[in-house]
């Protein structure tokens, strides 16, 4: 009886298994060019991720590089594929945000990256997630 058993619960296991789904990569654009300053398009960048709880880490205006981190990311952030046997325990995101004055414009590019912290069987795992876009639209659309 025992055999049957864990002969099910290995059945049942692989075919929740068979249900997982790889994240889906789509195509966005990180990049913009603004007809604004450099250093009004910094302050804008500024009033973005303090208005949207987005913790910057280093910060060289000189060089126009911001390295941030958000600690919870939306689910529409980010797309993590699907998991039925794992417990989500958190996702997390870091930004490198590029501003470079080009002529009279200054050129902004937002990169990201997302992760999945997941459990199962009291092991924890962590997966690379790829980012929808909603994230960098944001940001870009804050400067117009």
């Amino acid at each position: 009886m025992k055999i049957k058993a864990a002969c099910a619960m290995v059945a049942l296991t692989f075919a929740l298994a068979a249900c997982a789904t790889p994240p889906k990569q789509v195509s966005f654009k990180n990049s913009e060019t603004y007809n604004l300053g450099k250093d009004e398009t910094w302050e804008r960048l500024l009033s973005y991720f303090t208005s949207n709880h987005v913790q910057i880490k280093t910060i060289e205006k000189d060089s126009g590089v911001i390295y941030a981190e958000r600690s919870t990311i939306d689910a529409s952030m980010a797309d993590c594929g699907e998991a039925p046997l794992m417990a989500e325990i958190a996702r997390t995101g870091t930004l490198n945000v590029f501003v470079r004055p080009k002529g009279g414009q200054t050129e902004v590019t937002v990169n990201s990256e997302f992760k999945v912290i997941r459990m199962f069987d009291n092991q924890t795992f962590t997966v690379a997630c790829f980012s929808t876009g909603v994230l960098e639209t944001s940001i870009l659309a804050s400067i117009r």
